[in-house]
């Protein structure tokens, strides 16, 4: 390994925590917030169907790094708080991916048979009971590899909270390059980083939709 990858080592691992850290909460609640998005859209709630349309159509055709400028600069004056860059990293990233998992999540939602709809209603069971116990379950073995695609794309996606100031693994290899300037070493590192990180959560998306996952 390199000298100057060696020296900066710890600095480079603190920032490959920050890159977990900021992918595993922005996918937990980026997964909620995409599957209720997804799930209203899909029942068609009143009022809230329309908002949620507009939220997805708005995020969806906006670029990650003005949602970001939005979490990090605007919703902070405009409603007079504050924040962290990592906080509003996080923000940024959860109402990203939940726009797109909402889709994903919707889509699974309408491929479950009607069939079983039907089965579950003559059985009893009320229609939030087929929705919890039927639709949800099947809706989302469906989407796994859809739903891993977007989590990889996320840890991808991370890299751009550097902007706003954030050390993830990219933010501390691009510090480290305009101290020492090495950019061959410190960047070829950083996207071997990202390979085995991504091509690891690949495996684990593989691995779940092989035992869980509905074929259509």
């Amino acid at each position: 390994m390199p000298d100057v990858i060696l020296k900066n080592l710890p600095f480079l691992l603190h920032g490959l925590w920050l890159t977990v850290e900021l992918s595993a909460w922005s996918i937990v609640l980026g997964t909620l917030l995409g599957l209720l998005v997804g799930t209203i859209r899909f029942v068609r709630v009143p009022v809230l169907n329309v908002l949620a349309a507009i939220y997805v159509e708005f995020i969806r055709g906006t670029p990650l790094l003005v949602v970001l400028f939005i979490t990090y600069f605007a919703l902070p004056a405009l409603f007079g708080y504050r924040t962290t860059a990592y906080r509003a990293a996080i923000f940024g990233f959860v109402l990203f991916i939940a726009a797109y998992l909402a889709e994903d999540f919707r889509a699974g939602l309408r491929a479950v048979r009607p069939t079983l709809i039907q089965a579950g209603l003559a059985t009893g069971l009320t229609r939030w009971q087929v929705l919890r116990h039927i639709i949800l379950p099947q809706a989302i073995r469906r989407v796994l590899p859809s739903l891993f695609n977007q989590y990889v794309r996320l840890i991808k996606f991370t890299s751009v909270a550097s902007v706003i100031g954030v050390t993830e693994l990219t933010g501390a290899g691009l510090l480290i390059n305009a101290r020492d300037f090495h950019p061959v070493k410190i960047l070829a590192t950083i996207a071997i980083v990202y390979l085995v990180v991504c091509s690891a959560l690949s495996l684990a998306g593989r691995a779940l939709y092989a035992q869980f996952g509905v074929r259509t």
